[in-house]
């Protein structure tokens, strides 16, 4: 892939003539839909699902608008201008995950070890293609049996165009979507990072480990967000979003202790895609304030995040392996109004939480694979912030929220870590069974018992 200049039609057309030759050199199971509106395996824009390869990183930025250039397409054209460009085939699909897992003592009264089985543990629908001539929209419907509720998942919907700059060529478009890191290309940043599904982290103990807003996903699907993005010469990509706290079912869009007003989200990266080795290094953040929850007015707490990531790929043809990392740092100015055990209501009480992790992957022949990472978290202790085991209650403000709920530490830091291993097998494309171990090192500021926490879990995820 040349990433020097690179236009539509030509990569469009290496893509489709070269697709047997890419299956081979390749391994996934990705959203059915696009590989039916390509033409090709969905070989072609992952390695594994959702992890993208180059030309999936060109496919998403110039807003999934590819074709296989075949007769499946009704479009029409109105004074030289086309009007109209869809799939006769809808670009619909389907995933199905479900799992059983066996936590640990901290998860269940009796202070054994207790099963929980889920089948299916997620059903989304999905759909994914294009919806004009520079048009796309990935869209995804899941299921949740756990409430047995029907909720809108990762949504993105954007417009985009490129046009010869210089030497080179650029990529630019405007993006909304409903959650920070949801139009990012890579997958070091958090919302599309590893473990990708996970039936047990963030499901442990009291709710899972204190983080950053960036880091646990806190405003995924709670929010929207607008603005744009550039890509010149595979290489330079910058993405800036504004983002509004959102209640599906509400008419008062600041309630659960989202956003307040708008929340600015930066994304730069500095990338090369070409061959069998792709790499980026990058910075993105946010800046946001919110009402405590269930309030609409009153006083706001106040959080940053700022973050390093980087990711190195390397593709071949019977193998592949990838490895991430990335770093968050979150600041905090929490009124002292909003904090539970303050003894005054005037000033405000500081803190900081930093998010951590690397992984790698390997994969033989698109079959065998197995994943690590090492987690953690690290901040200054402070109970009036994060709680702890006696009286004091951790603040609620959506920095401190893990996974929806409010978390207490133990001692009044929010010192986590840990390992993740995972096995896995794919003996169809879009079919992968695989075993994961959490282990916890720490938990919510204590080593003792942390390793109560820990999870096995088997599971399967199929995409049609």
């Amino acid at each position: 892939m040349n990433r020097k200049k690179l236009s539509v039609g030509k990569l469009a057309a290496a893509i489709v003539a070269g697709g047997a030759a890419m299956v081979a050199a390749q391994e996934a199971h990705a959203v059915p839909a696009f590989a039916r509106q390509l033409g090709v395996s969905c070989a072609a824009c992952h390695t594994v699902e959702p992890q993208l390869t180059s030309f999936g990183r060109q496919f998403k930025s110039l807003a999934y608008t590819f074709n296989s250039g075949s007769n499946n397409t009704i479009s029409y054209e109105q004074n030289g201008e086309k009007r109209l460009a869809i799939d006769k085939i809808p670009p619909i699909a389907l995933m199905m995950i479900a799992d059983e897992s066996w936590s640990g003592k901290a998860n269940n009264a009796s202070g054994t070890p207790n099963p929980s089985a889920d089948f299916p543990g997620q059903y989304s629908l999905f759909y994914a293609g294009r919806a004009g001539t520079d048009l796309g929209v990935f869209s995804q419907l899941t299921w949740d049996p756990t409430t047995n509720s029907v909720g809108i998942d990762n949504t993105d919907v954007r417009y985009a165009k490129e046009t010869p700059v210089g030497n080179g060529n650029l990529v630019w478009g405007l993006d909304v979507n409903n959650a920070p890191g949801v139009g990012d290309l890579w997958q070091d940043t958090p919302i599309w990072g590893f473990p990708f599904y996970s039936p047990v982290q963030g499901n442990a103990g009291n709710g899972g480990p204190i983080g950053t807003v960036l880091g646990n996903v806190t405003l995924q699907a709670n929010s929207v967000g607008a603005g744009g993005y550039v890509w010149y010469n595979n290489t330079y990509y910058a993405q800036v979003m504004l983002y509004r706290g959102m209640v599906p079912g509400s008419t008062v869009n600041t309630l659960n202790g989202t956003i307040s007003n708008v929340a600015p989200y930066w994304r730069l990266a500095y990338s090369h895609e070409g061959g069998v080795n792709s790499w980026e290094i990058g910075t993105f953040g946010i800046y946001g304030k919110s009402y405590a929850v269930g309030m609409t007015s009153g006083p706001q707490a106040k959080y940053l995040d700022t973050a390093l990531d980087g990711q190195y790929e390397h593709v071949a043809t019977n193998y592949s392996y990838t490895i991430r990392a990335s770093y968050i740092h979150e600041s905090l100015k929490v009124p002292n109004a909003m904090v539970p055990n303050s003894t005054t209501a005037s000033g405000n009480t500081t803190g900081s939480v930093n998010q951590y992790q690397i992984n790698g992957q390997y994969y033989w022949h698109r079959k065998y694979g197995v994943v690590g990472q090492y987690f953690g978290v690290s901040g200054s202790t402070n109970a009036n912030l994060w709680g702890d085991s006696g009286a004091n209650t951790p603040v609620a403000a959506p920095a401190l929220l893990s996974n929806g709920g409010g978390t207490s530490s133990i001692n009044g830091s929010p010192d986590t870590s840990g390992e993740i291993l995972q096995v896995n097998y794919l003996p169809w494309i879009n079919t992968k069974f695989g075993v994961q171990y959490v282990a916890f090192n720490k938990f919510d500021g204590s080593s003792t018992n942390a390793s109560y926490n820990n999870t096995l879990s088997v599971f399967m995820w199929l995409m049609m």
